[in-house]
């Protein structure tokens, strides 16, 4: 037994020595040749790792930077639209507050207004529906408008007609009141309760500026969750005041007066305003919510 042993180790030794192998030590030697090809290994890998983190610091610093980029751009641009209105409210002439003559209501009479186009005052207790207009409105019932925080818009009628047509596209917006007015120191004049700016034309850019800071503004809008629609959408055929009503020196502004109880100078510069205005008539198209049939009162 020990004999065939020794035969099949020297056999063993034999082959080995074909294969120039040596006898003893052979697990180190086989470590040792293998070692370039692992620290290859581990450097290619090192070398992975170091080319991922950098694809992922840099896709990191680029979202970082178009963060940076739009929070910049908002900013530029919600400080360029603060300073617009700014430079607009210079511009503004403020004649009272939205605490004077709120929810004055006076029916049937033909009121006076002391400034033109109108501002706020005593009123009728139906507002005009928000929306574009050809055709004159009642000043009472738009002065109602301005009190739930509408800003109205009067034109020139005899502005060329694309810039109407611009304008009635202003009046798609919510609590946008749009009418034409003769007679005025502007070619384009847009009021808000207690407020006014005049302006150079339909393009003038502080138009937005001025709809966008004085629109629902509870600054100037005694009844700023007053709506306007369902209210009336009526017209009229009507030049609506032309002068302003000049009221006693050194006296409180009166905010709309009865033409019946005007001073005698105001009945000499209006003397057609004591006279009833005409029939209104209905326009559904310009505003097909209006319910004359029930006014309401707001």
């Amino acid at each position: 037994m020990a004999k065939k042993s020794k035969q099949v180790q020297e056999a063993s030794a034999a082959n080995r020595s074909a294969r120039n192998e040596p006898s003893t030590g052979a697990g180190p030697v086989r470590r040792a040749q293998r070692r370039p090809d692992l620290v290859r290994q581990r450097k290619d890998q090192r070398k992975q790792q170091f080319e991922t983190q950098q694809r992922q610091w840099l896709y990191t610093k680029i979202g970082l930077g178009a963060l940076a980029a739009v929070f910049v751009g908002v900013a530029i641009w919600f400080g360029f639209q603060r300073y617009q209105e700014w430079m607009v409210s210079r511009d503004v002439d403020t004649y009272f507050s939205a605490d004077d003559f709120v929810g004055s209501h006076l029916e049937d009479v033909p009121l006076l207004y002391e400034q033109i186009p109108l501002t706020g005052g005593v009123h009728r207790g139906v507002w005009q529906n928000c929306g574009f207009y050809d055709t004159f409105i009642a000043n009472e019932n738009g002065v109602h408008s301005l009190e739930h925080g509408a800003v109205w818009i009067t034109y020139d009628p005899d502005l060329p007609q694309d810039d109407i047509d611009d304008l009635e596209s202003k009046a798609e917006e919510q609590f946008v009141l749009v009418s034409p007015y003769p007679g005025m120191d502007a070619p384009v004049v847009a009021s808000v309760w207690g407020k006014q700016i005049l302006l150079d034309g339909v393009h003038d850019d502080r138009l937005d500026p001025f709809i966008r800071q004085y629109k629902k503004n509870v600054n100037n809008s005694p009844e700023v969750n007053g709506i306007c629609w369902s209210g009336v959408g009526l017209t009229t055929d009507t030049v609506p005041q032309q002068e302003p009503y000049i009221r006693t020196e050194g006296t409180d502004p009166v905010g709309g007066i009865s033409a019946t109880d005007a001073t005698a100078t105001a009945a000499a510069l209006l003397p057609s305003a004591a006279t009833p205005a005409a029939s209104p008539v209905a326009t559904p198209e310009a505003s097909p919510e209006a319910t004359p049939g029930s006014s309401p009162v707001g």
